[in-house]
């Protein structure tokens, strides 16, 4: 059997969107992390800064020392800005200036970023960043160097942007969660809009419509519907046309007869009792009567095509068909010969298939001079029945239209000979219920050799 595609493909998109989404969530706040962390170097820099004023021996005027030395290889900058311009700042444990000095506003931020998230030691701005606080003790006081970096300016990170607000990593997620499940979506539902419209086509009486490319192309299950879809649709033209032609051919094959009968009452309104125009009415009604009934007969056998099949055994068939023919053969001093394989188990619909050999054995019987063959064998896991007659045969242009409806040769076989052209067409489409086929073609005696093949093993449905 089978897996179903369609239904893995929904569970792995929407799984993988899933794990995706978790994925993100809880590697977001590491990739921030790692996006704020200072550079190794940085890092010692400022570790080696905090060292020397641990080291110093007086703090304040360590701080003023280091603070002109690290102004002096800056860059001129204008007074305004000066005081934005201050290196770096150290802090008491109550997170004052150990110089008594006012502290900006990023430092600010620095020092309640890092009561909010310990492990942070970084905030970056727009132009400059603040790292720290490195911490370091002079002469048994705790203090806590915040940095300013001028030089490596680190732009801020989206990936903390989304982080720091919620409501926008929320609709990021929805937004990215949305776009996946519609493309989802839209891969499901195009070829299956596709089909729609196609069906609603097929539906108003458009028979060439038929599933587009956008359907066919897909490999799990709308792509098999897609083909079981065109398979249908053919079959379903098919069976229109055929019934359209079907009754063109009664209505031509029905008007013959009728205008006889009515040539013969005419005639017998003039001659009262004419036996001649008598005989012609009962002759041409007999003739629909037949026909009537053969079309009866194919109208069965295309119903019958659903219908159950059974595991019976050829040759059982094959002798009672016979035994028919022969009795009838021998009316008219023809014989039947036969060669038949040993028993063979078929499946198969008895009296659809019974009909279409006897059909064939008849056509046969009627056309044949003296002798009709019949033989059977086994081969290439197919059953062949093959029937030959030592008439005068059928010219190569008619025989791949033998087994169409009222279908007839201009010859020897004629409606002089009582056929109605619906024997090989019964014969044809009770193969065809067995997935088998039905060839004619001229025999070496001269006649016509008709060959039946029906797979032994294949499955009917």
């Amino acid at each position: 059997m089978m897996p179903n595609k369609l239904f893995f493909k929904l569970l792995i998109g929407f799984w993988l969107i899933c794990v995706l989404i978790a994925g993100a969530i809880v590697a977001l706040p590491k990739i921030i992390e790692l996006q704020r962390d200072p550079a190794q170097k940085l890092l010692v820099k400022h570790q080696l800064l905090a060292k020397q004023l641990a080291n110093a021996s007086n703090l304040d005027m360590a701080i003023k020392q280091v603070r002109r030395a690290i102004k002096n290889n800056q860059k001129p900058f204008s007074r305004k800005k000066a005081g934005r311009r201050i290196p770096f700042f150290v802090l008491t444990d109550h997170n004052l200036a150990s110089d008594q000095s006012k502290i900006p506003r990023d430092i600010n931020l620095a020092i309640i970023r890092h009561q909010e998230n310990p492990r942070s030691n970084s905030l970056h701005f727009k132009r400059w960043s603040v790292f720290g606080p490195y911490n370091f003790k002079h002469q048994n006081t705790n203090y806590q160097l915040y940095v300013r970096d001028f030089h490596h300016k680190q732009h801020r990170h989206i990936l903390a942007t989304i982080s720091e607000n919620r409501w926008l990593l929320l609709m990021l997620v929805m937004l990215v969660s949305g776009v996946s499940c519609a493309f989802l979506a839209w891969h499901i539902t195009k070829p299956i809009n596709s089909l729609k419209t196609t069906a609603r086509s097929l539906a108003k009486g458009d028979l060439s419509a038929r599933a587009q490319e956008v359907a066919l192309s897909h490999r799990d299950e709308i792509g098999q519907l897609a083909h079981s879809f065109n398979d249908m649709a053919d079959s379903i033209e098919q069976m229109i046309n055929n019934q359209q032609r079907l009754l063109s051919d009664i209505s031509h094959e029905l008007r013959t007869p009728l205008t006889r009968i009515q040539l013969a009452l005419a005639i017998n309104r003039r001659q009262p009792n004419d036996p001649a125009s008598l005989d012609r009415i009962e002759q041409e009604a007999q003739l629909i009567a037949k026909m009537l009934q053969q079309l009866l007969q194919l109208s069965r056998i295309n119903l019958s095509e659903y219908q159950q099949f059974e595991s019976l055994n050829i040759n059982d068939l094959l002798e009672d068909v016979i035994e028919n023919a022969a009795f009838e053969a021998k009316q008219f001093n023809k014989n039947v010969s036969i060669d038949l394989t040993p028993d063979l188990l078929i499946q198969m619909q008895y009296e659809s298939l019974a009909s279409a050999i006897e059909n064939v054995i008849r056509n046969a019987i009627r056309y044949a001079s003296t002798n009709v063959t019949l033989i059977s064998k086994v081969a290439d896991n197919n059953f062949y029945i093959t029937i030959e007659d030592d008439g005068q045969g059928v010219s190569e242009q008619h025989l791949e239209q033998l087994f169409q409806p009222f279908y007839r040769v201009s010859n020897s076989r004629n409606r002089s000979t009582g056929g109605t052209g619906l024997g090989l067409a019964i014969a044809k489409e009770a193969i065809n219920n067995h997935k088998g086929k039905i060839q004619a073609k001229a025999a070496i005696s001269g006649g016509l050799q008709v060959t039946i093949v029906i797979p032994i093993n294949q499955p009917l449905f």
